[in-house]
């Protein structure tokens, strides 16, 4: 969460190793540092016993499982681990042009990725440090006093929604993970197996169906960036219509992603808020504005910083108004948005030059024809570092809980009611309203690509052509067309777990 205007309670988790597990990375409990009005203990004065003894140290303790996703490994966050490389490069909206020392989104977006590739490993140990963080809390909770049962119960709620998310991005890239709900020794830890599909659905629902009592309605402006009931709705709106898809296919959760989902559309205007500009919606000055569910950053270098924007940026030479001397991370030739996305646009998108651009004035002030996003960045912010972008990143956005709603009505053929829908965030592109009269076949072609662009680098494009099962057709398609000597199969939906999981617990591996 953040501070100043943002979030008055941030802790920063230096985190100190007293146990490893490979299933984790690492079994750590938290130390901190203090910002704002939080003192804490000197860092060797924290120990197991000592520490989740006290309302404020739980409180420090749950800032630290949200902290997990901002900068979790010196690879960056959840931002840039899950939703930039491991879904949003896998797809076809982006391009690997060169593998430069070989890079691992170059071999994910060429499909050869393996279990020894380094960012399977970071996708795992990050999730399950998030987990131990949140397993911790859970286990101690009970024994701690607090003044407010009301508040005792929010932070139980929080934090089993950030466990069950954890977990919901683990099945997402993995399939059938250990389901771990306590914290346990490494030699425990080794011996708990992969749970099937049916059992962590099941698990990651219930848990977060069991938080939104907890869980409170909004939150006043020092507590904006804490999960809300919205944000657990639209989440079991998203877990639940993804469950319904492929690979599991249980058309039961349709109806349960439904509900949650109109719950979600019934608070507008008090819960959650439509962005009349889509430009509103990545700009610093915006974040816990408009979005459901976002990962906070901060920057200043306080290391809570985002470098998503820098990811996937050229070195933009000093007269390009996007330049930023601590902004690129990267040359223009290795990592690109495709032109299958940029033709995906209608003419007069309003969205596309706020998320794509294809040229830039480089650093000996020539002009260089490259497709990049620029979503994330934002034009003369100051920054410390190339890791110190201080945007949110959108985990949920307010659009994506209108098109899984419109999605749903169509397949239950009310596709005159998801039209409507659909038409608010088309009127808001600029772009003309489709007809109340259109097909349910041709509303499904519209929508799609209507997610496909309104959410162009937020990774939420791989998920649905896995959920959809039209990866495989799109994919190989693509490949075919760049002659790339690839194709690709179900099996490459998921990845392969870390081989360092297989050597130490003897796991079964994807095919």
């Amino acid at each position: 969460m953040k501070t100043n205007r943002k979030y008055t309670s941030l802790l920063k988790f230096n985190t100190k190793t007293i146990g490893k597990a490979l299933i984790f990375g690492a079994l750590t409990l938290g130390t901190v540092s203090c910002e704002d009005d939080l003192m804490l203990e000197p860092e060797n004065n924290i120990t197991q016993t000592s520490f989740y003894t006290t309302e404020l140290q739980i409180q420090q303790a749950l800032s630290g499982v949200y902290s997990a996703m901002i900068n979790a490994s010196s690879r960056g966050g959840y931002d840039v681990n899950f939703y930039l490389l491991a879904s949003e490069v896998r797809s076809n909206n982006f391009t690997a042009l060169s593998q430069n020392g070989n890079r691992d989104y170059y071999a994910i977006n060429r499909f050869q990725d393996t279990s020894s590739t380094e960012e399977m490993e970071v996708l795992w140990e990050d999730a399950y440090q998030q987990i131990n963080y949140a397993n911790n809390i859970l286990a101690r909770i009970d024994e701690v006093p607090f003044a407010s049962n009301t508040v005792k119960e929010q932070y139980r709620s929080e934090t089993k929604f950030l466990r069950a998310y954890a977990y919901f991005e683990l099945m997402r890239c993995f399939g059938k993970v250990p389901l771990v709900q306590k914290p346990v020794s490494p030699e425990e830890a080794v011996t708990i197996p992969r749970t099937d599909l049916a059992t962590l659905y099941n698990f990651v629902t219930s848990e977060i169906e069991a938080s939104v009592a907890g869980l409170k309605a909004i939150h006043d402006n020092a507590n904006k960036g804490r999960i809300t009931k919205s944000a657990a709705h639209a989440m079991l709106g998203r877990i639940y219509l993804t469950g319904s898809g492929f690979p599991l296919n249980n058309s039961s959760y349709v109806a349960k992603a439904k509900a949650h989902l109109s719950t979600v559309i019934l608070g507008e205007g008090q819960f959650v808020t439509f962005a009349p500009n889509y430009a509103d919606l990545f700009k610093s000055v915006n974040d816990n504005k408009y979005h459901i569910f976002e990962i906070q950053h901060i920057g200043g270098g306080l290391s809570q910083g985002s470098y998503l924007p820098s990811y996937v940026s050229p070195n933009f030479g000093s007269a390009d108004p996007f330049f930023n001397a601590q902004g690129s991370l990267y040359t223009s030739n290795e990592l690109g948005v495709s032109q299958s996305l940029i033709s995906s646009y209608e003419p007069g998108d309003l969205r596309f030059p706020l998320t794509i651009k294809t040229s830039f004035i480089a650093t000996n002030g020539q002009t260089e024809n490259s497709n990049f996003f620029v979503k994330f960045r934002e034009k003369g912010i100051a920054l410390s570092n190339r890791y110190d972008w201080p945007i949110n990143f959108p985990i949920i956005r307010y659009a994506d809980v209108l098109l899984m709603y419109a999605e749903i009505l169509n397949s239950e053929g009310n596709t005159g009611q998801a039209v409507g829908h659909l038409n608010r965030i088309r009127q808001r592109a600029g772009l003309a309203p489709l007809s109340s009269s259109i097909s349910a076949a041709d509303f499904t072609t519209a929508l799609r690509k209507e997610r496909r662009v309104e959410f162009a680098g937020e990774g939420i494009y791989w998920h649905d052509l896995v959920r959809w099962n039209t990866g495989v057709a799109v994919i190989n398609q693509a490949a075919a067309q760049l002659n790339y000597n690839f194709t690709i199969t179900t099996n490459d939906y998921l990845y392969q777990v870390p081989l360092s999981q297989i050597q130490v617990a003897g796991y079964d591996q994807n095919p």
